[in-house]
């Protein structure tokens, strides 16, 4: 299938992923525009207070930060880069934790209702595997990326945790830039991953898995093991397809202002 692939500068014109999506309800965005140094602790995007149950209690006092999963993410040149690491965010708030009250779990979605992410990755050769991960609080319990395991030849899959994988057929090439795209369709029973999507692409998933667990999904990790690093840019989480994946609109407005790249890949 021929696809025209569009990756917009987003960081370079000064915009969040946030203002590609008016009008949708994002989680939470972040283009990593911080200082060099380890990514603990920082607090930057736009959103993640993403309180799905107000009823619990008070809106979150501000919105959640970045945790290292393990090993040392850091923030070098506007990216998240990662090498035996990890780093995790939660939706909402400050306060972590699966035991009421916690923003973490007022913000965490179970049974219902749909999770999309959506990350610019770059992979460098000796990375083994690399993805986006949905945690249940403490538990990984969803990974989207490129599984661990597959040598030089990797493609891009779904890995439901201790149960088994739904693989793509496409390729990775180390040091081309790729957007990743998934979601969680509780309602639906469904996982979906798409490689450098556009917005026209919602109804054709590279990749499906039948999902049916009713697990939490409370926070996004980013993460990769390999001798290769693996840097991430542009996340964003939300409840759309069009939170995620921005409109070939927004898209030629941004290519006005020079923040625009166009790449055509066969797949």
């Amino acid at each position: 299938m021929k696809r025209e692939i569009q990756l917009a500068a987003w960081a370079a014109a000064g915009v969040m992923v946030s203002a590609l999506t008016a009008g949708a309800a994002p989680v939470g965005t972040d283009n990593f525009t911080y200082p060099d140094g380890s990514i603990a602790g920082r607090t930057g995007g736009t959103g993640w207070a993403f309180n799905q149950h107000p009823e619990a209690g008070a809106p979150p006092s501000a919105p959640s930060d970045w945790d290292v999963a393990f090993g040392t993410a850091n923030v070098t040149g506007g990216k998240l880069v990662t090498l035996e690491s990890g780093a995790i965010r939660e939706y909402n708030g400050p306060s972590e934790g699966a035991t009421a009250p916690s923003n973490e779990r007022e913000g965490a979605f179970q049974g219902t209702g749909k999770v999309f992410y959506g990350v610019d990755t770059v992979r460098q050769a000796g990375a083994d595997w690399s993805g986006a991960s949905s945690f249940d609080f403490g538990a990984e319990r969803i990974f989207f990326g490129v599984p661990s395991g597959q040598g030089a030849n990797a493609f891009f899959g779904i890995e439901e945790s201790n149960v088994g994988r739904s693989m793509t057929t496409v390729p990775v090439v180390a040091g081309q830039t790729y957007r990743i795209v998934a979601e969680i369709d509780y309602d639906a029973d469904q996982l979906k991953l798409w490689v450098d999507p556009s917005a026209g692409d919602e109804a054709s998933p590279d990749a499906t898995r039948a999902y049916a667990s009713t697990n939490w999904s409370s926070a996004v990790r980013l993460a990769s093991g390999g001798t290769g690093s693996t840097s991430w840019d542009n996340l964003a989480v939300g409840t759309t397809f069009a939170d995620v994946v921005p409109e070939p609109a927004t898209l030629a407005w941004l290519g006005g202002v020079g923040a625009l790249a166009m790449l055509r890949r066969r797949r």
